[in-house]
């Protein structure tokens, strides 16, 4: 649960700027309208925080363990990201000009790059093997924990007539870096880093504690020392600057492919195909729909956080029931589907772009209310929780650090033109701009299905398996069935 509040972090931010953009105490304090350029830079400013954040995670874990003995605990950094989250809060809660706001949320993107980095890793390592795929989708489903409070909270500050209206919600975000900060020192360690250092049979001893229900070593442990083992050895015969092993076989390349393939259908459809659309600028969107109290519009952005989470976690719970790839290609064509019939309900309420009246059909307007939340809700179920699990199936043991590398910076890179593009297209477009989104939805579904492998149900073996045949996303929808013959030997048809 430590763990996971990393996620709640990163929900706190963009709910909260959601609802924020909304409210006249902090458009005016700052001069802003709500959308356009200078809105774009605003929230802009965070990505590149992340961007940088990401760049640095490495070298920062290594200053720590070297020279603080403490922080080794859990060697992946989560503590400097929770510091960083905390001065990043306080700049923005007290800043008084738009250059402090945004130095502020610099420093908050960074720490939570940081710390995102982290966590799933360190969770993925404690888990017991069979409770890795839920846990690694509830991780990300987490995001919401942080959502709601966010946006509930800015329910009732919106009547305060003073900069608390904005800045008491922003404090917050305080919150789940102060847990973690007070519960970090009784955690238990890295197994992996143990390895690293040296210390194999005191990683054993934390994996017999949290792997083991008779205090004794299994197979399965010592598997994954070995696999712990082989991983950092790969990573010390390579240099840390060539990422050319990553693309030197078909299987390898496949498996790049894969994890590009997510980077894009849950960043890009993210920003592109809504979900940042949705989290930023829902309000906005609302306006569209013709919806112009703020009171309201916060509401139905916590309205939107509730269903959200609740899309997300039943996804989360049924991912060892259903395969990744056809939840996958079929959500995304549903994703188009339900924001094509946003923009066609939009077209004909209220226009925010131009200030005019236009076409007040309530019923229209709730209808395009509604299906917003039902893309909430179904894009919370395809793409949150397997946002991290699925990158980290496709990667090998060795390829996994520099892989997850390269998504970070593809994702952030992604983040950093669409959310400034969102802010700029949704403010001279209006309900058109959805159709961009619409047609990326479509892209996704095609790619996911001629490209995507499925990875549930299977072993590191099964899976290389799967990468090593000539089409492997074909490869990994064939059915193998297994017979006893007569004479008591095992068939494979």
């Amino acid at each position: 649960m430590v763990g996971f509040l990393n996620a709640v972090s990163s929900g706190f931010d963009g709910s909260l700027m959601s609802g924020i953009n909304a409210m006249d105490q902090f458009l005016g304090y700052f001069n802003y309208t709500g959308l356009g350029e200078s809105t774009g830079i605003v929230f802009m400013i965070y990505v590149v925080g992340n961007c940088v954040g990401s760049f640095f995670a490495g070298p920062i874990t290594d200053f720590a363990i070297n020279f603080t003995i403490t922080i080794r605990r859990l060697n992946e950094h989560i503590t400097q990201g929770g510091i960083f989250i905390l001065v990043g809060s306080a700049v923005i809660v007290s800043a008084h000009n738009i250059s402090a706001f945004m130095g502020g949320r610099f420093i908050l993107g960074f720490g939570i790059a940081i710390s995102t980095t982290a966590a799933p890793t360190w969770i993925t390592e404690l888990a017991p093997p069979q409770w890795r795929g839920r846990l690694g989708a509830l991780y990300n489903s987490c995001f919401f924990i942080g959502s709601i409070p966010a946006t509930g909270a800015m329910v009732g500050t919106v009547k305060m007539h003073s900069t608390w209206a904005w800045r008491l919600p922003l404090m917050l975000q305080i919150i789940p870096p102060i847990i973690i900060l007070s519960f970090v020192w009784f955690l238990p360690e890295s197994p992996r880093w143990l390895v690293q250092k040296g210390k194999f049979e005191k990683a054993r001893e934390i994996l017999i504690e949290y792997h083991s229900d008779d205090g004794k070593t299994n197979p399965i442990i010592e598997l994954q020392l070995q696999e712990f083992q082989r991983s950092i050895e790969a990573k010390k015969s390579e240099p840390f600057w060539d990422y050319r092993p990553l693309f030197s076989s078909n299987n390898r390349r496949w498996r790049m492919s894969c994890l590009a393939l997510m980077v894009f259908s849950e960043k890009v459809n993210g920003q592109l195909a809504g979900n940042g659309l949705i989290t930023y600028f829902l309000p906005a969107m609302m306006k569209n729909a013709g919806v112009t109290s703020k009171q309201r519009q916060l509401v139905y952005n916590f309205a939107n956080s509730i269903l959200s989470a609740f899309g997300a976690f039943v996804g989360a719970a049924v991912t060892d029931k259903i395969g990744r790839r056809r939840r996958l290609y079929i959500g995304s064509a549903g994703l188009a589907c339900l924001l094509a019939i946003v923009a066609a309900l939009s077209s004909k309420c209220r226009h925010f772009n131009n200030g005019t009246a236009g076409n007040t059909n309530v019923n229209g307007a709730h209808a395009s209310i509604t299906f917003i939340f039902l893309f909430g809700i179904a894009y919370s179920f395809t793409y949150t929780p397997l946002q991290a699990l699925y990158c980290a199936e496709v990667m090998s043991q060795d390829m996994r650090g520099k892989g997850m590398g390269i998504h970070i910076l593809i994702s952030n890179c992604a983040g950093f033109i669409n959310t400034f593009a969102n802010s700029v297209g949704l403010g001279k477009l209006g309900w058109k701009y959805y159709f961009v989104f619409v047609g990326w939805n479509v892209v996704a579904s095609g790619l996911w299905f001629l490209f995507g492998v499925e990875t549930h149900g299977r072993t590191l073996e099964e899976l290389d398996e799967v990468f090593n045949a000539p089409w492997p996303a074909k490869a990994s929808v064939k059915k193998i069935k297994v017979a006893l013959t007569e004479s008591g030997e095992v068939d494979i048809l």
